[in-house]
């Protein structure tokens, strides 16, 4: 990667190769470029995560896997319902003699 003095000097050499009628335009352009660069930057500091007001915020260091297994090794079940099981396409197995032609 090339040092900041290294890029000054391009850029000094790009410019010195424009017409002097355009360098208006240079600056301009510098200008929108230096604002875009540090909006970007301000955009992506790392901000405090703040609540709804709706729920707590959650914190977890586990992956989204690890945590979706957990969840699902302590489901206790559907309330003492039965559920069909699916024999494929989420059709459960009872109502597919039904719908075939």
């Amino acid at each position: 990667m090339e040092t900041r003095t290294e890029y000054e000097k391009m850029i000094i050499k790009e410019v010195r190769e424009m017409p002097g009628e355009v360098l208006p335009q240079v600056v301009k352009i510098i200008h929108s470029l230096k604002e875009g660069v540090l909006s970007v930057k301000v955009r992506h500091k790392k901000r405090e995560a703040k609540g709804s007001g709706l729920c707590g915020i959650w914190k977890d260091e586990r992956s989204a896997a690890e945590i979706i297994k957990d969840i699902r090794l302590r489901r206790t079940g559907f309330g003492g319902r039965k559920v069909a099981q699916s024999g494929g396409g989420g059709i459960p197995r009872q109502w597919e003699k039904s719908m075939s032609p």
